[in-house]
């Protein structure tokens, strides 16, 4: 019996400190970098609390498994499409909480982002603009 009671008061001590995220998941039994890779697509944008997502633009975010990264913005723009592409590196910082992005030709990251929620069909990350204090708020689901 206490055998028993050992191991279930282990495994809820295990369970219960799982949540890496805020916004979870609790817990998975893929990695966070399983979770991670993919090809994404944004589907809400928010700045600051508020609602700045736009359906004329399209946003995709391919995160591969070795390390790299590509993301484009494309949007209509007077009929012509338009758009905007970037790649690189990527790589978790602090304890896996934080994303880095690093542009082909920087040493330093272009992008830091803080990872709300990572699941297999979601994918929740904020940028803070310490410049202008705002608070740049992604979420992403597989294409």
């Amino acid at each position: 019996m206490r055998i028993v009671l050992a191991a279930l008061f282990i495994s809820t001590l295990l369970f219960s400190s799982c949540n890496k995220y805020s916004e979870g998941p609790n817990y998975s039994m893929l990695t966070r970098k399983a979770r991670l890779c993919n090809d994404w697509e944004l589907k809400a944008y928010s700045v600051s609390g508020n609602n700045a997502y736009d359906v004329d633009y399209t946003t995709k975010l391919s995160i591969d498994k070795d390390g790299t990264y590509s993301m484009s913005k494309t949007y209509n723009a007077l009929g012509q499409i338009q758009g905007t592409y970037s790649n690189g590196r990527w790589e978790f910082a602090e304890k896996d909480e934080t994303l880095y992005f690093y542009e082909d030709t920087t040493s330093k990251p272009t992008h830091e982002y803080s990872i709300k929620e990572l699941r297999n069909k979601e994918l929740v990350i904020v940028e803070d603009i310490f410049q202008t204090g705002e608070s740049h708020r992604y979420t992403y689901q597989p294409q």
